[in-house]
């Protein structure tokens, strides 16, 4: 692991522990989803593309994200959300598929 990133992960730990705010069991689905896109360094537009919603709708998402964990920038975003588990994709509807 690169020091720069250990550091912060240990400052992101302690500022967690202060704060209580390791547990992410407070966000939404598809908070955790927009999480995991943005921690690993795609733009908000493009996740807005990923999971059809606008570009405003991801940025709410990540506000109350920051909020929820306690966190301030996307940094520290992607080294608390390094050790979740993936969240399984949602199939997007066929519209072929409706009866």
């Amino acid at each position: 692991m690169s020091k720069l990133l250990h550091l912060g992960h240990n400052a992101v730990e302690r500022r967690g522990r202060q704060r209580g705010s390791s547990n992410y069991s407070a966000l939404s689905p598809r908070e955790r989803e927009v999480m995991l896109h943005a921690a690993n360094g795609i733009a908000n537009r493009a996740i807005a593309r990923e999971l059809n919603v606008t570009e405003g709708t991801v940025k709410l998402h990540l506000h109350r994200v920051y909020q929820k964990l306690g966190i301030k920038s996307r940094f520290a975003l992607a080294v608390l959300a390094r050790n979740l588990p993936p969240v399984p994709s949602r199939k997007r509807r066929d519209p072929s598929d409706a009866v």
